[in-house]
């Protein structure tokens, strides 16, 4: 950049990361401190809340005396022409970059949070994308990469994420502005002042130190393991004394979910589960596979345990914290009302599920008793959630968690869960990798009501399927393909097409 050149800020940013209000803070900092600026937007529809990117050009106007016209500048970034890139989430800056936005002229701040498209969360498996390539292209594409979590920041000084950008701009040095000028700009704004300063302060501390990358997060293996109360210190003694420290991790936040689930017998069942499958680990040699089984089975029989019912459903709704996160989306102050109305259609099969076992065996089974009480449950419902009667109907579903062991569901999802269980010893004893694949399986189950039954539909089509994976050449791999394909569609067309591939002519024919 020269000195007859504009300075050239380009800023990506989601729908309510306050991308409008860094834009004009940078332009009133700029307009005060003798530059002419100018900005514009280009608002992105359906990306994730929608994507915008703000463009901003500074002149300084003491390099027009004795000129005859105003400098003419831009409205879009131009590709390999952009001074500095401001990123306020980790893809925003892998779509600069790919646009050719960032180069080895730019200064590339960047906070390293994820907010996830609609087609990471709408996928059946894992559908997130990772950003550690992102981190390793900026590295080497910018001529200068600042990132931290300034979402983090944010929440930590209950300011909006815009101040931390701000913040790590001024620390940055890429403007030629004190910091003084910048907190002045955000003081004359006159919004959450103090806040804002706050989340300036930990942006400017970040980039000031000059550090291009963040530490690597900490592996969750090297988490600390602790619980939330000390009532289940049982547990955890159990389970430090009884298994091996890297499957430590993933049985802690077993034990967390179902105690929260359900109680401390049921957690103490999960432990007493998995130390079956840790005896046959230890005897395959598992220490030198890492107890891999140890920790597959011990992550997905956590998951399953903690099934998703109409109780668990209702009692994730009515948690303070829920509403709490509400208010929180939408920036509603105090004394505002918020309304949050759920729409609930539960079927028959629902309510049978909930009903001692005996009893939703015998409906379900009947075709005059299905039918004739299927039509009292053909239609959705909106419950308002933060009335009182909406409220209190769904406390009361969820107070019933202490008849879930009587349950029709719990008595079926126990039964599928021993038979997983001892598919899984048999196979380790020949396989130990695809008996790692067979307790993967659990993945396909999750859920409630028709996505629960999509998902137990393709776990028996590869359940049925076991004996002739073992057939070839590489069973675990074939096992594993297959339950991406059966995470890949709703309609098991990808999962169809998968089986046709292991036998060829036979299925053809």
């Amino acid at each position: 950049m020269t000195d007859a050149c504009p300075i050239k800020i380009s800023i990506n940013a989601l729908g309510g990361q306050g991308g409008g209000v860094l834009t004009g803070w940078i332009v009133s900092l700029a307009e005060r401190s003798g530059y002419i600026a100018q900005s514009t937007s280009v608002p992105g529809v359906a990306q994730r809340t929608g994507a915008t990117v703000y463009y901003i050009e500074l002149f300084p106007e003491e390099l027009l005396t004795g000129k005859p016209c105003a400098p003419v500048l831009a409205l879009m970034p131009v590709p390999g022409d952009v001074d500095i890139v401001l990123a306020l989430e980790i893809m925003e800056a892998g779509r600069a970059i790919s646009r050719g936005l960032v180069t080895d002229k730019t200064t590339l701040l960047a906070s390293s949070h994820r907010v996830y498209a609609i087609a990471e969360k709408i996928h059946l498996g894992d559908g997130r994308l990772g950003a550690d390539e992102i981190i390793t292209v900026a590295q080497t594409a910018a001529h200068r990469f600042i990132i931290d979590d300034m979402e983090a920041a944010a929440a930590s000084a209950g300011a909006v994420i815009s101040a931390v950008t701000f913040g790590a701009l001024a620390g940055s040095g890429a403007l030629p502005f004190a910091r003084g000028a910048f907190e002045e700009t955000i003081r004359q704004s006159g919004r959450a002042v103090d806040s804002n300063l706050a989340g300036f302060e930990m942006g400017y501390a970040n980039a000031h130190s000059d550090s291009t990358t963040n530490a690597p997060p900490q592996s969750p293996a090297a988490a600390k393991q602790v619980f939330a109360s000390s009532a289940v210190s049982s547990l955890l003694t159990r389970m430090t004394g009884e298994f091996p420290e890297p499957a430590h991790f993933t049985l802690n936040e077993g034990l967390k979910k179902l105690v929260d689930y359900q109680d401390m017998r049921y957690a103490d069942l999960y432990l007493d589960r998995i130390a079956r499958i840790y005896a046959l680990d230890e005897e395959l040699g598992g220490a030198q596979q890492d107890w891999r089984l140890t920790r597959e089975t011990a992550q997905h029989l956590a998951l399953w345990m903690a099934f998703e019912d109409t109780i668990r459903v209702a009692d994730l709704k009515t948690r303070a914290s829920r509403f709490a996160r509400f208010r929180k989306d939408v920036r509603a102050e105090d004394g505002q009302i918020v309304h949050v109305f759920e729409y609930m259609h539960p079927r028959l099969k629902e309510i049978c599920d909930l009903a001692p076992a005996w009893l939703g065996a015998k409906i379900l089974s009947t075709p005059a008793l299905r039918n004739g009480l299927g039509i009292f449950f053909k239609k959705g419902r909106r419950i308002p959630v933060t009335k009182l009667r909406g409220f209190l109907l769904l406390s009361f579903m969820a107070s019933l968690k202490f008849l879930r062991r009587a349950s029709y569901r719990f008595k079926t999802e126990e039964m599928r869960i021993d038979d997983w269980i001892t598919n899984i010893e048999i196979t380790a004893r020949g396989d130990y990798a695809l008996a790692c694949e067979v307790a993967g399986l659990q993945r396909l189950i999750k859920g409630y009501g028709e996505t629960h039954e999509r998902g137990l539909a393709n776990y028996a089509r590869l359940w049925a399927l076991l004996d002739e994976v073992k057939q070839t050449p590489a069973p675990a791999q074939t096992l594993a393909l297959l339950k991406t394909a059966a995470l890949s569609d709703e309609e098991g067309v990808a999962l169809s097409a998968a089986i046709r591939s292991l036998q060829p002519g036979k299925r053809a024919a």
